[in-house]
This record gives C-alpha cells, sequence and structure tokens, in this order.
C-alpha cells in the first residue's frame, strides 16, 4: 500500500469547537469500551451524538447498508490524531488521554488544551503509521511548530498563503532541520516570484490538497495566534511573544510511533510527566457522580458563552441541564473555578462568524453576550422585531447607547443597496422605539469576517446623512478587543470611543 507524500490530519466536515463535545459524549459512552469493530458501541456514539445535536445522524448506519460513509469512524481517528483518544494493545478496549480527561473535568480551556496537543503534534505519529491514510516515514517534523516558524520568519512577511500551503509547505516540509525549512523558505520566495513552484506539484482535480491545507489552517486557529486573511493565514499582531514561546517550546519526537498505546498516552500526556494510570473500573459515589457531570457541563458552558465570574445565570444553567441542585453548583464552581473563561468562547463566536446565515442567528446572540458580560453593558437581541438591527447596546456609565448588525458574511461585507437605506432610515431614527433607549444614541457600527475595500466611504456617507458616528469592526479585531478588556481594564469609555471612529477599525485603534 502506498503512502502519503505530504502532510495530513484528519477532521470531519463540522466545526472544530465540536470536538469537544464530541470527546464528552465518547467519555459518556465508550470510555473503557472495546471500539474496534463495535458496530453496535458505535451505533450507541452516533445514536447519543445525534440525541445532542453534535453531529447529523445516519453516516454508520447508511455505511451499513453499503450507501453512505464513515462519518463516526473519521471523527475516531480525528480524537486519535489530537491525542485524545487511544486503545489499550492488550484488550482494545478504549480510553481518553491525560489531556482529554483534564479537558472533559474543565480543568483545561480548550484552547490550552489544543495549544498543547498542535504544538506536539508530530509525523511519524501511531495514526499515520500504517495502513490508509499512513505518511511516509521520512517526514519526521512537527507540523504546526513549522508553520509557525515560517509565519514568524522575516523573509516571508509574517504570512502565508493557501497555494504555498497546498503546493510546496505539506510536501516539502519533511524535518524540522534548519537545511529544510530554509528550503521550503527559498521555494516560497520563488512562488512569490515567479507564480510557479520548482517541484512541478499540482492540486488534484478535486482539489485534495488545497482541502489538507484548509484543514491545517481552521486547525491552527484554534491557537487563537493567527488571523485569516483571504486565502492566507497571518500572524495576529500582540501574538508574536506567544508564538515565539510555541516554538521555543517545541517537544522532542516521541519514539516509537508503531507501539500505538505507548504513543498515545505520551502524546496525550498534557501537563503531566508519564501517562501510568492501571484502566481497573471503579464505581463512583454520588458526589463523585455529580462532580464529573458539573465539570462537563461546565466545559460545554464555556465554548457557549464568556464566563468571567460564576454567577447565577451559569449555576441555573448547569442545575437545568444536570438537575444537580443549586447549591452545590455554586459551591463546587465557585471553589474549583472562581476565574471563569473567555477564550473558548471566541472559538465558537469566529465559528458563527464565518458560517454565513446558518449561525446568523448565533452570531447575533454571541454578541449581546460579549456586551452583556465582557463589557458589562444591557444588551439586546431587537433583531426579530423586524425593520431593527441586530443588537442594542446601552451604557448607563456613559449615558448612550450603540446599535449593531452583525454580518455573516464569508468574503467580507459592503453596506450597499437596502442595507444603506434601512440604516439611514430604519434604524438610526427609530432606536428609541424598537430598544425603548434611554439615551441618545452614540454609534453604529458593522461587525463582519471583513469588510470591501469602499467602506471607509460608505461609512462616511451615513454619518454625513445621520450624524452618528459608525463603524465597521472586523471579527478578529473584536476578539482581540474583548479579550483586552478582560485583561486591561478597559471602561465603557474605550467602548464607545472605538466604535464611533466613522471607519473600519484597525489594530492600532484597539
Amino acid at each position: 500500500m502506498s503512502t502519503y507524500q505530504h502532510w495530513f490530519i484528519s477532521r470531519q466536515k463540522r466545526q472544530l469547537t465540536q470536538i469537544l463535545p464530541a470527546l464528552i459524549c465518547f467519555n459518556d459512552i465508550c470510555e473503557g469500551e472495546v471500539w474496534s469493530g463495535n458496530t453496535e458501541l458505535q451505533l450507541r456514539f452516533e445514536d447519543e451524538l445525534a440525541n445532542r445535536a453534535i453531529t447529523e445522524h445516519g453516516t454508520l448506519r447508511a455505511r451499513k447498508t453499503k450507501s453512505g460513509g464513515g462519518g463516526i469512524r473519521t471523527l475516531y481517528t480525528q480524537m486519535k490524531d489530537l491525542g485524545l483518544v487511544f486503545s489499550e494493545d492488550s484488550n482494545k478496549k478504549v480510553h481518553l488521554t491525560l489531556v482529554a480527561e483534564e479537558l472533559v473535568k474543565a480543568n483545561i480551556t480548550f484552547v490550552d488544551a489544543m495549544r498543547i496537543q498542535l504544538r506536539r503534534l508530530q509525523y511519524p505519529s501511531a495514526t499515520r503509521w500504517r495502513g490508509s491514510g499512513a505518511i511516509d516515514p521520512k517526514f519526521k517534523v512537527h507540523p504546526f511548530v513549522f508553520m509557525f516558524r515560517l509565519l514568524r520568519e522575516p523573509r516571508l512577511e509574517g504570512y502565508i498563503t493557501m497555494d504555498e500551503m497546498k503546493l510546496i509547505i505539506i510536501h516539502e516540509a519533511i524535518t524540522d532541520d534548519n537545511k529544510c525549512f530554509n528550503k521550503v523558505v527559498e521555494s516560497i520566495l520563488e512562488y512569490r516570484t515567479s507564480g510557479l513552484n520548482s517541484n512541478g506539484i499540482q492540486d488534484t482535480n478535486t482539489g485534495t490538497y488545497r482541502e489538507i491545507a484548509n484543514t491545517f489552517f481552521n486547525y491552527i486557529e484554534l491557537t487563537q495566534y493567527v488571523d485569516r486573511g483571504y486565502a492566507r493565514i497571518l500572524v495576529r499582531a500582540g501574538k508574536e511573544e506567544d508564538i515565539d514561546a510555541f516554538i521555543a517550546n517545541s517537544s522532542k519526537f516521541i519514539a516509537h510511533p508503531e507501539v500505538q498505546e505507548n504513543y498515545q498516552r505520551a502524546y496525550g500526556v498534557g501537563t503531566s510527566t508519564k501517562d501510568l494510570r492501571p484502566f481497573t473500573k471503579k464505581g463512583l459515589n454520588r458526589r463523585e457522580l455529580e462532580e464529573k457531570r458539573i465539570k462537563s457541563e461546565y466545559a460545554l458552558l464555556r465554548l457557549e458563552m464568556p464566563i468571567v465570574s460564576i454567577d447565577k445565570e451559569i449555576v441555573d444553567k448547569i442545575a437545568k441541564r444536570t438537575g444537580i441542585n443549586d447549591s452545590t453548583i455554586e459551591s463546587f464552581l465557585t471553589k474549583n473555578f472562581p476565574n471563569g473563561s473567555v477564550d473558548d468562547f471566541f472559538l465558537t463566536y469566529k465559528d458563527y462568524a464565518y458560517g454565513g446565515n446558518k449561525y446568523a442567528t448565533e452570531f447575533e446572540l454571541a454578541t449581546v453576550e460579549i456586551f452583556r458580560k465582557i463589557f458589562g453593558m444591557t444588551a439586546k437581541h431587537v433583531g426579530p422585531i423586524g425593520n431593527t438591527p441586530d443588537v442594542f447596546v446601552e451604557s448607563d456609565i456613559e449615558q448612550h447607547c450603540g446599535i449593531i448588525d452583525n454580518k455573516a458574511y464569508v468574503n467580507g461585507y459592503s453596506i450597499i443597496g437596502d442595507h444603506r437605506r434601512r440604516m439611514v432610515d430604519e434604524y438610526i431614527p427609530n432606536v428609541k422605539t424598537y430598544a425603548d433607549a434611554k439615551y441618545p444614541l452614540a454609534f453604529f457600527t458593522y461587525i463582519s469576517t471583513d469588510f470591501g475595500k469602499n467602506i471607509n466611504e460608505q461609512l462616511k456617507s451615513i454619518t454625513d446623512e445621520t450624524h452618528v458616528n459608525g463603524s465597521a469592526m472586523p471579527v478578529d479585531l473584536m476578539i482581540d478587543f474583548a479579550q483586552d478588556y478582560v485583561t486591561k481594564g478597559y471602561t465603557h469609555k474605550n467602548v464607545f470611543d472605538v466604535f464611533s471612529l466613522n471607519r473600519k477599525i484597525s489594530i492600532a485603534d484597539i
């Protein structure tokens, strides 16, 4: 059987943030069971994924009738690729790795876990050692470390493109050594100059290499150290030191990838030194079961909303999902997670922004949560009223309000046609009617993945006509700004100043 002559990593066609709920489901259904060849277990896992709205139902059943694919197997391989699950060599029973256990217990955020696992991901690996999807053993490289080295290479100016990834990097980045690294850099520079890649590789008719390159781009975004431009990734401003630390802390190679259990245990060790767990089943008492459920639901909730402290809303949500009494939940969370977390939520927020119409409402509701939970303002989802913007925000401190239109446009947004008319004729003049605004309107803003080249002129036109300040906020900068608000002590005045700039907001503004 031939081996891949390029990088490869599994990914189901769904949001990467769903890895965590899928992992929790796997822990609930499959932990300690035999996975390989166990169709009954796989069907139960698939059914529960559907019950929890994590994946669509039926892929495995379709495969059984020879009319579909193996989505559930791809999910299992994806979790193995990331060092989250493994099977014992002696009895084939499957378990979570140490870092995965910490994830489902909410002892580590999803973002931090992915930073650890992507930094450690290597070829050769146990999941790519033999069989379908095996990678040629000549590859001895840490792919994501290599990508970050390229992004920090001054000659490449802080970015790599999709074409460079699909035609050069995944094929030529064979080892971590400097000779190979410089060769890849030179190949990229030659490609940027001539438009030709010297290795002669072209994509397949079905775009296989582009799909692989895009998957690596999607994964590296989980670190929150990069931004996504048009068919490229860039170093996120202010994250240079974090990237340098990622590179400097890169792991040594894990030996003997052919020994699956030992390899996966070592890969998934997380912040521990070794994984020496014996897997003997023991029952949990009632308190331990309750704490396990609270931790899992809290881990999931961190993806759904920004948590800056443990409050009644958090307790109520977990109580509703688990049936555990409020005082037990509040006491446990306050003791174990007093400071909350926002990083995981912003992965989901970005997913919504790039999700198009399918996630438009979720994008709007998530924006409400940012202004309400992080900025500490009154925030309302007014979009469903009709002839209204998506979000209304108000500050008793600044005694002003603002309106926001979320635009889940994958390729950027321009204020043209009816969109401009609505802002000028309906959204701005009617704010007291649809939002019951107490204070004057200070700004209108659009939040989107990116904007058209004429966005500043379009904003100025609306401001000139309405005398209300406006702005356009790229979603990546919105995330940066909200994260900085938590850590740098920003105020409502900072928020109103930024959103009143009468142009597209830049990194220098925040």
